[in-house]
């Protein structure tokens, strides 16, 4: 008995490096933002979401696991300035309620109808609510570290409402009586420029390594 013990002991012991190979295989870092990492699961995980949400299948071509890749770069570096600057994040209560409304509109027949499609994508109701909350987060970094900086003149909404096609006999002024929709339009225009300027100068300030050769742009 104990030599049958001692053997499978052995065979256990044996077994681990294989296993431990396997498990780092699956969750082997891909890429490398500054102090960050993105794994290999991650980047398919971004991947398996962004399919769900679309109503797709999801595809693990190089082509799209570089895009999976290169947008969740981006998610790194806001997520690291966020946490830096305390920016505020969704209460737990929140995050749940972003599935409950997310389930009640697209799911509207039969809301738990969620969870068996999410299993058909390999996703968990925690992956979608981890997304939607990040989704959100995104949205407080936005608002807050840039809308607040954008003014929008009466010139500015002049010059929006010429560049918008009109119907022959339109009257640009009564166009200027939507001001507010029209100033909200300008500056998410103008917000989301600035934060894509910001990405570009923080990817050009943080050492980006691709561990994975072949995901690099």
């Amino acid at each position: 008995m104990g030599g049958f013990l001692n053997g499978a002991c052995a065979l256990m012991a044996a077994m681990l490096p294989a296993l431990a190979a396997a498990a780092a295989i699956v969750d082997r870092i891909a890429i490398s933002v500054g102090n960050r990492v993105i794994t290999d699961s991650e980047i398919d995980l971004r991947i398996r979401l962004t399919a769900f949400q679309n109503g797709e299948k999801p595809v693990f071509s190089l082509d799209v696991r570089k895009k999976a890749a290169q947008l969740m770069i981006d998610q790194k570096l806001v997520e690291r300035e966020m946490d830096v600057g305390h920016y505020p994040r969704l209460s737990e209560d929140a995050r749940k309620q972003l599935v409950a409304d997310y389930a009640k509109t697209n799911y509207k027949s039969d809301p738990k109808a969620l969870q068996p499609v999410l299993a058909e994508y390999g996703l968990t109701v925690g992956d979608l609510e981890d997304d939607l909350a990040r989704q959100s987060d995104l949205l407080t970094f936005l608002s807050l570290r840039f809308r607040p900086a954008i003014q929008v003149s009466d010139q500015d909404v002049q010059q929006y409402v010429e560049k918008q096609p009109r119907p022959q006999g339109g009257n640009s002024d009564l166009a200027l009586n939507l001001r507010a929709r029209i100033e909200q339009r300008i500056t998410d225009d103008r917000a989301d420029a600035d934060m894509n300027a910001w990405i570009k100068d923080q990817r050009l300030r943080t050492k980006i390594e691709y561990l994975e050769k072949e995901l690099a742009p």
